[in-house]
């Protein structure tokens, strides 16, 4: 009769990790997975004996039924493996390079034990993020799950305003730029137009028809603003590599580009307007 297997998953979402901590991650899967391991290896060692093995003849390969290791994928689509126990270079990769993928994997036949964690970049392939532990002991399921929880509760949120206020970010952008094309019609009908009191009569009593083609033309840009938007705030941020200071500095940057895109040219048609 199999014995019952227990399984907890975690769902890893609006977390930024640093260097630092995906190492200190690293350092408790590499932790509790031994911890495993171990006794798994002790209780084969037993049942090789009961079976009549010489203990003395009984070896590392013998009683070693684990397969792990860390898997890296970089930015620029590059792969690195490391094995658990070169904990030392999972760590120059990440001092190194930048990471949009982290995947952790363990598992082991004696307690049919399986530890895995997987960190991805929101940016980068479609995937969540998760953790996920199982096997036929309970304590260390339970337990592996409650501190990577841990762990992660000392990781920074991402913010989600962005998510948070999708309608609100999308339609004050539409307005904006709505505003914007209004007043390029006006300085234009002002400025261009040999009747402008005629066509700009015209232009009020069909205002509705306007607002609404206007509002149709804004759309697009303002979905793509937004979209943009969401791309600065990651549902998961993975900040490696030499540079990750420099990436914090650009995701400024950007921002302060995507405001001033928007507001500088509505001002300045604003202010040519009242010419």
């Amino acid at each position: 009769m199999n014995k019952l297997i227990e399984k907890k998953e975690l769902i890893i979402d609006n977390k930024i990790f640093t260097k630092d901590e995906l190492k200190s991650l690293i350092e408790l899967f590499v932790k509790l997975s031994n911890e495993i391991l171990d006794k798994s290896k002790e209780m084969k060692r037993r049942d090789l004996i009961r079976e009549g093995w010489n203990e003395l003849n009984i070896t590392e390969k013998h009683i070693d039924t684990s397969h792990s290791g860390i898997d890296f994928t970089a930015s620029d689509n590059s792969k690195h493996c490391v094995a658990l126990k070169t904990v030392s270079e999972a760590n120059d990769i990440l001092d190194s390079k930048e990471i949009v993928e982290i995947v952790l994997n363990f598992n082991e036949n004696v307690f049919d034990s399986k530890f895995l964690i997987k960190i991805r970049h929101s940016g980068s392939n479609s995937g969540s993020s998760y953790a996920l532990a199982e096997g036929q002991d309970i304590v260390w399921v339970n337990e592996s799950i409650k501190l990577v929880e841990g762990l992660l509760s000392t990781c920074r949120n991402q913010s989600t305003f962005v998510k948070k206020f999708k309608i609100l970010i999308i339609g004050s952008t539409i307005l904006i730029l709505m505003l914007f094309l209004l007043n390029l019609v006006e300085f234009f009908i002002k400025k261009m137009v040999i009747f402008p009191k005629i066509v700009g009569h015209q232009f009020t009593k069909d205002i509705i028809f306007y607002i609404i083609l206007f509002s149709l033309v804004a759309t697009a840009p303002a979905v793509f603003i937004y979209n943009w938007l969401l791309r600065l705030f990651p549902g998961i941020e993975i900040q490696t590599g030499e540079d990750f200071q420099q990436a914090k500095k650009e995701k400024r940057k950007k921002l302060m580009l995507i405001i001033s895109l928007i507001l500088i040219p509505t001002i300045i048609s604003y202010l040519l307007r009242l010419l």
